[in-house]
């Protein structure tokens, strides 16, 4: 176990920084895209509103 750690350890370390990257990118657009649309005062309705009532 610990010979496959040694050998696999820099993918592994890449491998858990691409992920963390990928989530502090996607929260960060969601932060983003959350501040645009509460400036400009929309409110988002699902396309299936009418249809429910």
């Amino acid at each position: 176990m610990l010979a496959i750690l040694k050998r696999y350890s820099m993918a592994l370390i890449f491998l858990f920084v691409v992920v963390v990257l990928m989530l502090a990118g996607t929260f960060g657009v969601m932060s983003f895209a959350n501040g645009m649309v509460k400036e400009m005062g929309i409110e988002m309705k699902p396309r299936g509103e009418d249809m429910t009532k």
